[in-house]
């Protein structure tokens, strides 16, 4: 079972949280029930504890990196808003501190001998390939009920989540005090959930907030002209690339040994084997000084099918976003347009497309 920090996950239901409540309570049973309850009460904790930046930032007892970063959360919302067409709104005029490193904990889980991540399913945000929890024991405890089964999980903090307009997202002392890239880029993504979002295709959207995240965080580098904090970005996405593609070579070689004939102890083998190279890898790319310190974390913990689903979830259609959007000239509101257009498609016909974008990329 795999357990690290996780960052961006989780999107909750779009719906008030009291009415949802009553909405389900007739159709659930009591675990269904329970697990509701505790979203609903995780939500309602953030609503109470809001507090409104302009009081946060006349407050004494606030630290003032705490200040800073939320000077600097406003003028990226400005930013996003007048400059990216984002949907800001409401979002992230208040502040919460929820007293803990994270605000939720998500859960991924996988066959065995399987790629495809479990869907966990919604009333309304459809079927998604995480299951939260405002609480790391229940996320803990429901990872060891699954594993129990024989399925590969994964489970970790996340740092921020997008209600995707249907409550005003709050900055949240779990990412606050990032440094000022991260910060800005995490804004960037909870945002572009609130342009786009597909029920039922986390996939899809979370590789779609990535494209926009990196766009936008370029744009903001860019027009800080901030030289050191955008070739240090550059940097780290070129080791992220280079990650990223040892991790898909080590999808194709999964994927033919589970669509293989062997027997089940052969598979199991091969699976190891395949961990173990990709692993060794890594060591070679990071001690040649290639990789940095992106994805070690990750690589010196548990590897298995949930992890490494949960990685594609929000990797695998950045590509094709990025070719769509240069094909646009950059344009993002009018990325933001067709890509809601292509929301309205089946899931099939999405993913022909995104496929056939990805065919048209120039390799780096």
């Amino acid at each position: 079972m795999g357990k690290m920090s996780v960052s961006r996950l989780m999107s909750l239901a779009r719906a008030p949280v009291a009415a949802l409540l009553l909405l389900l309570m007739p159709v659930m049973g009591c675990s269904t029930l329970g697990y509701y309850q505790q979203a609903v009460s995780g939500q309602l904790r953030l609503i109470v504890n809001r507090r409104d930046l302009d009081t946060v930032l006349s407050d004494p007892a606030v630290r003032p990196v705490v200040k800073q970063k939320i000077l600097l959360a406003r003028q990226v919302s400005q930013f996003a808003e007048r400059e990216l067409g984002l949907p800001v709104e409401d979002s992230f005029s208040t502040y919460v501190d929820v007293g803990s490193p994270y605000v939720v904990w998500s859960v991924f889980a996988a066959a065995e001998f399987s790629l495809d991540l479990q869907k966990f399913c919604y009333p309304i945000a459809g079927c998604v390939s995480y299951k939260g929890y405002f609480s790391p024991d229940s996320a803990a405890q429901f990872s060891q009920s699954l594993a129990a089964q024989g399925l590969d999980v994964f489970y970790g903090g996340v740092a921020a989540y997008s209600t995707l307009g249907w409550f005003a997202d709050p900055l949240l002392n779990t990412f606050i005090e990032r440094d000022d890239t991260r910060l800005a880029g995490l804004l960037f993504h909870e945002l572009a959930h609130k342009a786009v979002y597909i029920p039922g295709d986390t996939r899809f959207n979370e590789s779609f907030a990535t494209a926009v995240e990196r766009a936008a965080l370029l744009r903001w580098l860019q027009l800080q002209q901030q030289s050191k904090a955008f070739e240090d970005y550059l940097v780290l996405e070129q080791q992220r690339a280079q990650v990223l593609t040892l991790i898909s070579s080590a999808k194709v070689d999964l994927a033919a040994i589970y669509a293989s004939t062997a027997t089940d102890a052969v598979k199991r083998e091969g699976k190891a084997e395949v961990f173990e190279v990709m692993r060794a890898r890594y060591k070679e790319l990071a001690a040649a000084g290639q990789v940095g310190g992106v994805f070690s974390e990750w690589m010196a913990s548990e590897i298995n099918n949930a992890g490494i689903g949960a990685l594609a979830d929000y990797n695998d259609w950045v590509a094709s976003f990025e070719v769509w959007l240069a094909n646009l000239d950059g344009n993002l509101p009018a990325f933001y347009r067709e890509v809601q257009q292509l929301a309205t498609l089946d899931r099939l016909e999405r993913d022909a497309f995104l496929n056939q974008l990805a065919a048209t990329r120039i390799p780096e």
